[in-house]
């Protein structure tokens, strides 16, 4: 059984749980619309076209050797670093 397909009215409101909305501009577009998306290191982040705020930033899906190097490098580095003196 195939279930019924549902025509998306152009003019009528949007589906907000297919929609973001800009919090500084009211500018609204899908999540695969005409959103800025810039793809750092560790995450990526969705702007405004219109006005370049910050919807979203979502963690990029790393590879588990990715995570692992990572904690070494942080433990490595904590292990590294001098002692704090304390006041006396």
């Amino acid at each position: 059984m195939t279930r019924p397909v549902h025509a998306i009215d152009p003019d009528g409101p949007p589906d907000r749980k297919s929609v973001l909305f800009c919090p500084a501009c009211d500018h609204r577009s899908p999540i695969e619309g005409d959103w800025t998306v810039r793809e750092r290191a560790t995450s990526v982040e969705y702007r405004c076209p219109d006005c370049e705020a910050l919807l979203t930033e979502r963690e990029r899906e790393q590879l588990p050797i990715t995570r692992a190097w990572s904690a070494w490098v942080r433990a490595a580095s904590a292990w590294l670093k001098p002692p704090k003196r304390l006041r006396a």
